[in-house]
């Protein structure tokens, strides 16, 4: 509970479905400039890059599966080491963090081949990248993500 007391700021987003459109989810924010995109591949069980660094304003994350499994991308600000998050008995991320980052949006999951991606208002900080599959985060699916 302590180390979920420190994360401020949740917001989330896993990547995909079936029909190779873009989908966008929006989350809070103050009115940040327009403009910055960001690339994030996602593989068996790999974000490239794993440590990305983006300017705070509204940034749209593209999320590509280049792996054989289907993945996600759920973002979370937060001081946290991003390989020492409170994890469930399964492994994956705690329960109660992934569902607070789903009420702030969160886009279908990414199948292999497929790219989605989502717009976001980043705030100054450290963020983690994490896919929350069953899992992949207990198999290294995590990265950071530095908002300047």
């Amino acid at each position: 509970m302590a180390a979920f007391a420190l994360m401020t700021g949740v917001i989330a987003t896993g990547c995909g479905g079936g029909d190779n459109t873009t989908t966008q989810a929006q989350t809070t924010g103050e009115g940040a400039p327009k403009g910055e995109a960001l690339e994030i591949k996602m593989g068996d069980y790999f974000f490239d890059p794993k440590d990305a660094t983006a300017k705070a304003r509204s940034v749209t994350i593209g999320a590509t599966n280049e792996g054989k499994v289907e993945h996600e991308l759920m973002l979370l600000k937060t001081n946290t080491d991003p390989a020492k998050l409170p994890t469930a008995s399964d492994g994956g991320v705690e329960e109660k963090l992934h569902m607070a980052a789903e009420k702030n949006g969160e886009i279908a999951d990414v199948q292999p081949g497929e790219t989605k991606s989502g717009t976001f208002d980043l705030t100054p900080g450290k963020w983690v990248m994490f896919c929350n599959l069953p899992g992949h985060y207990a198999q290294g699916m995590y990265g950071s993500l530095t908002v300047k």
